[in-house]
């Protein structure tokens, strides 16, 4: 099949508008984004008093992988407070309370999010995890990156996808932090921010993003797990001769929950416009990279088409018949506890 300029250009309009408005898209005539047989949610106030909640923000970061600082970048962090407001904390505090040994989470949110989104969406996806019988406290950390509306279509969802390639550099280098200390971390990415968890593991265990990679020795066989849900990044990126291939190294297990119907991953092969490139989102679990031991990955996936039909819409996988906060819980709860 040949396809003319105009149909290709209409299709790849088409593609980004979705992509874009989807991101963003709260569930119809639901506030909290549940439907009606959705497990719901408890407040923020009554999930374990013992989490911290923390911001680490890189808006005011550049985003290119050939200009982000690669020995301290200078994030911007602030924790959740008592009285409901985030404070600002320096990175020596930051890292004296994530070196306890808790457990950590690491929430990456997806494209359109303003900074008072990304704070709303990752302390939402908190308190749907945290109240599913987490055994232990928790550093939960919202991972705020610059995906604000930026002109165009095109050329947003363009530079969104670029900007990953440096997300995933900044994100490598905490991450070779937690492996130093041994911190058990779970990483939960949506859409392009599964592209950031995958590009971060990769990049913290040696590998190049955008032709930088980080200095210093690598982290391997850290006790790391993720979550991937709707992830925007190709299929067969994770297996051995894969663009994010040592991303396994630094993982024990995965979860992907993905959508065979998603009306946006279909047409993924359009951001890039090479035709026959599927989106892991949209095609389900293909092929890994072995695990720093040799072994197989363990990946647990879950095609939640039935329940989502053609959306591309995070607030969807956690209804009760995709049950993502249930699956994220357990998932937690498998990593070693603190010593």
């Amino acid at each position: 099949m040949r396809f003319g300029l105009a149909t290709t250009t209409r299709s790849l309009t088409f593609l980004l508008a979705v992509l874009l408005f989807w991101d963003r898209l709260p569930l119809h005539g639901q506030e909290n984004g549940l439907s009606d047989d959705s497990d719901g949610l408890p407040d923020v106030g009554q999930v374990n008093p013992d989490d911290r909640i923390w911001l680490l923000s890189t808006r005011g970061l550049v985003s290119r992988a050939s200009q982000v600082d690669l020995n301290e970048p200078n994030f911007e962090i602030s924790l959740l407070t008592s009285n409901n407001r985030f404070e600002t904390r320096g990175f020596d505090e930051f890292f004296d309370a994530i070196s306890q040994r808790r457990r950590s989470v690491i929430y990456v949110h997806g494209n359109r999010f303003s900074a008072e989104d990304a704070i709303t969406r990752g302390c939402w996806v908190h308190a749907n995890i945290a109240i599913r019988d987490v055994n232990a406290p928790l550093d939960w950390i919202i991972w705020s990156w610059e995906s604000d509306k930026n002109g165009i279509l095109v050329r947003d969802a363009r530079l969104k996808a670029n900007r990953t390639e440096g997300q995933g550099i900044y994100l490598a280098w905490l991450l070779r932090k937690q492996a130093k200390h041994g911190n058990p971390t779970t990483l939960i990415g949506y859409s392009f921010g599964g592209r950031i968890v995958t590009g971060a593991l990769h990049a913290a265990a040696g590998g190049e993003l955008g032709g930088v990679s980080l200095e210093g020795e690598p982290a391997l066989g850290a006790p790391f797990n993720a979550v991937l849900i709707a992830p925007a990044i190709d299929s067969l990126w994770l297996d051995d001769r894969g663009y994010h291939h040592l991303a396994t190294q630094n993982l024990d297990r995965l979860s992907l929950l993905y959508n065979r119907r998603d009306a946006v991953l279909k047409r993924y092969w359009l951001i890039d416009r090479v035709q026959g490139r599927l989106a892991l989102g949209y095609t389900g679990p293909r092929s890994f990279a072995p695990r720093f031991d040799g072994s197989s990955l363990p990946v647990l996936s879950r095609d939640c088409s039935d329940s989502i039909g053609v959306k591309h819409d995070e607030l969807y996988y956690f209804q009760k018949t995709c049950h993502a906060g249930r699956e994220i819980a357990s998932l937690i709860n498998q990593q070693p506890a603190a010593e």
